[in-house]
This record gives structure tokens, C-alpha cells and sequence, in this order.
């Protein structure tokens, strides 16, 4: 399936590399369109999918963007040697269809990637990296993507960071009534806020850098905001702290948090840093009284893909229905490929039954126009009759030339 495709990806995700190696890789949309601006000055393709999971730069063409991708790696501190993984041809294409279904996530299943690949797209097409090939398969991935969780058991119970870590939280904290506290107004955090209202939870607090952001969300889930200068207070009393942020490094410190723990008398405060960089320092560990996890603390603790949330049948539903639309997909571009051949095959064709015919003609004295065009149309027939076979088997030849279908993991 897909011979020779010009389609690559090199990048790290949760399978590979830390939390502590995939913040340094965390780019924001601003950095991602610096970033695409290099290749279309080069007159290269590419288009760069950047989410809490993975760092993943997909291009279409001859060259070779590894040591590039390398290099803005090694500038940003990231160590990935032993980290890195790179898929070209078909591999890349399937590779992708499995992360758009929602079946390479963290959390299995997690809803979020389609949004956040059809953004990637985006900011790849203002930047003006995209190739027609790019297009296609992209397309091809977010329409297989959708049709999963329509048509299976995961698009039924649809999974994200947002509702384990709110469902893990709420286990943790062992109070029935746990004060909870959020940090932030982004995606993530209100995907907490969503998680936590279905889940029956009613203490909750909103506090965010931006007053007038933070005010707005919390309106919309009928809970209360607080300004930035209180989250100390604030934290003296939760029981529970979510902390998704778009800071690009830690904006709770180890410090503040000894400081509240010492005014707790003992009790747990449960701290889940949901942001990819971290927002928390790390530090803040060994503080007791402070438990802190990060996304990969949550993958190990909850991810559904062990504890059957999602079943073995859902799955091989998924990866039934992706072989289908790869198929589809590997079809569609196999008929792109050939149809200049065949366009120049009926042109050369067409000039054909006109030289004929008009050789006809000249041998011919004293026809109407009537028998005149009956020659030409004679001609003409015969020129297709001649080619329809031929144009058949370039196509049946192209639609089976390699086209065995390969493992979603090859």
C-alpha cells in the first residue's frame, strides 16, 4: 500500500520520551508558524503537530527533514537520543491514521487530537507548507478519524486528559466533598470544569491570570472565579489543585507550595499538573503533604487502555475501519497518479482519429457532410474501442500493484 510514497514523519511522543523531554518540545502556535517559515523559504513542505503527547513533524518530498527536526531539538535542550521515531511511505501514513483515531493517544481513545490536528493543518496552510499529497492524506486521516468514533464504542464514551484526570482527582482526594480548585481558562481547563460538573462535583473555583478570561468561563459552569493574588489562600483550604496553563515554565513554585502545606495541619493537598510544559516545579515533590502528578503520572495511573474503559472489540473495530479508509485513501491517490497518463494517452488518441480520418476523406470525392462526419465519428470509435482496454489494465495494473494491505503497526 502506497509504493514509494514521499511521505515522512520524525518526532517523539509519550511512547518514548518523558514529560520532561516533550516540554522542551512543547511549541506554542506562534513558535510553530517561525518554524514553518523556515521551510517555505526553502521551498520545503511540512507541517508540525505539537500536543501534550507528541512532537511530530510530518513532510511530503525527497528531502530529508531528520537533522533539521534535530536541530531545533538540540537548541531547545531537548535529549532525544533513543527518543526519536521516524516513519516514511506507508508507515507514515498509517502511523498517522492511529494518532487521528484517537489510538496512539495517552488516553486511549482521547477526543482532543482531531481539534487539535485539524489546527495543525491550519497553521501549516497560512504558512503556505502544505503539498497536495499532504493535503490528501491529512484530509483522508481526519475523515477515518471521525468515522471511528462515530461507528465504534469509543466515539460513545469519548475519552480525554480532562475527564481522567478530573475522575483520578476526585478518587484521590478520598472527601466526598472535596474543595477543587483550577488553574487556568484554556481548552484543558475547561474540559476539567466540564468533567467535574458531569461528575457531580459543586466546590469548585476558577482562578486565572486574566480576570475578565477566568470570570466568563466560570459563568458558564455557574462556579465562582478569584483573582490571581488569592491562589495562595485559596490553596490553603482546596483539597484538590488543577493546573493547565499555557506558561511556557513553572508558574507554581516549590516555595509557595511549602509555604501553604505548612499552614494544612496535615491534611493532603492533591496537585495535578495538566500542562505540557509543566506549570509545577517538580521540586514540589518532595514536600509533604503535597502530592503531585503530572501526565505521566496519569497515563500510568488511569490510562483506560488498562483498565478496560475501552474494549478489545472497540478497538478492533477502529483498526478494521482504518484498514477500510487506507484502502480508500491508497485507491484515490494511485488514480491521481495515473491520470496524466491516461489524459495524454486519449489526447494522443484523439489526434490519431483525426489524421485518419482526414486521410479518409481526402481518398473520398463527392461525400455530403452527413457521410463526411460519419467517417470522422467512425474514426473516432474505433480509437476508443482500441484504447478502453488499454486504459483499463493501467488502471487494474495500478489498483493492484502492491496493494496488499499491511499491518496498522508495521
Amino acid at each position: 500500500m502506497f509504493p514509494t510514497l514521499p511521505f515522512h514523519l520524525i518526532g517523539v511522543s509519550h511512547h518514548t520520551a518523558g514529560v520532561e523531554v516533550r516540554e522542551r518540545l512543547a511549541f506554542t502556535p506562534a513558535e510553530v508558524s517561525e518554524l514553518l517559515a523556515v521551510q517555505r523559504q526553502a521551498g520545503r513542505s511540512g507541517l508540525l503537530l505539537a500536543t501534550c503527547n507528541r512532537t511530530e513533524l510530518y513532510w511530503s518530498g525527497d528531502h530529508d527533514m531528520e537533522p533539521w527536526f534535530r536541530e531545533v531539538a538540540r537548541a531547545r535542550g531537548a535529549d532525544i537520543a533513543g527518543a526519536l521515531n521516524r516513519f516514511d511511505g506507508g508507515a507514515a501514513v498509517r502511523h498517522l491514521f492511529t494518532v487521528v483515531a484517537g489510538l496512539d493517544s495517552q488516553i486511549l481513545g482521547e477526543s482532543e487530537i482531531l481539534g487539535q490536528v485539524r489546527r495543525a493543518c491550519e497553521l501549516a496552510r497560512v504558512g503556505g507548507t502544505t503539498s497536495r499529497d499532504m493535503e490528501m492524506i491529512f484530509g483522508a486521516a481526519t475523515s477515518a478519524g471521525r468515522r471511528v468514533r462515530r461507528e465504534t464504542m469509543i466515539g460513545r464514551h469519548p475519552a480525554s486528559v480532562s475527564s481522567a484526570a478530573a475522575g483520578l482527582g476526585l478518587a484521590l482526594t478520598g472527601n466526598r466533598s472535596p474543595r477543587l480548585l483550577v488553574l487556568g481558562a484554556g481548552e484543558v481547563a475547561e474540559g476539567v470544569l466540564r468533567s467535574l460538573y458531569e461528575q457531580g462535583a459543586s466546590d469548585v473555583t476558577l482562578v486565572n491570570r486574566n480576570p475578565e478570561r477566568a470570570a466568563a468561563l466560570a459563568g458558564s459552569w455557574g462556579i465562582e472565579s478569584r483573582p490571581w493574588v488569592e491562589l495562595p489562600a485559596l490553596l490553603g483550604s482546596a483539597d484538590l489543585f488543577f493546573v493547565s496553563t499555557g506558561a511556557s515554565r513553572p508558574c507554581i513554585g516549590t516555595a509557595m507550595l511549602a509555604g501553604v502545606a505548612g499552614q494544612r495541619a496535615g491534611r493532603e493537598l492533591v496537585v495535578m499538573d495538566l500542562a505540557v510544559p509543566r506549570n509545577v516545579e517538580p521540586g514540589a515533590r518532595a514536600i509533604e503533604g503535597i502530592r503531585l502528578l503530572d501526565l505521566d503520572d496519569l497515563q500510568r495511573l488511569c490510562c483506560p487502555a488498562g483498565d478496560g474503559s475501552i474494549s478489545s472489540t472497540a478497538v478492533a473495530q477502529a483498526e478494521q475501519i482504518l484498514l477500510e479508509e487506507l484502502a480508500r485513501l491508497d485507491l484515490a491517490m494511485r488514480g491521481r497518479a495515473i491520470a496524466p497518463r491516461l489524459a495524454e494517452l486519449h489526447r494522443v488518441g484523439a489526434e490519431m482519429a483525426q489524421r485518419e480520418a482526414a486521410w479518409a476523406l481526402s481518398r473520398l470525392d463527392g461525400l455530403s457532410e452527413r457521410e463526411q462526419q460519419v467517417v470522422r465519428e467512425m474514426a473516432e470509435r474505433l480509437v476508443r474501442r482500441v484504447l478502453y482496454p488499454v486504459s483499463r489494465s493501467i488502471r487494474l495494473d495500478e489498483a493492484t500493484d502492491d496493494g496488499s494491505q499491511e499491518p496498522l503497526s508495521a
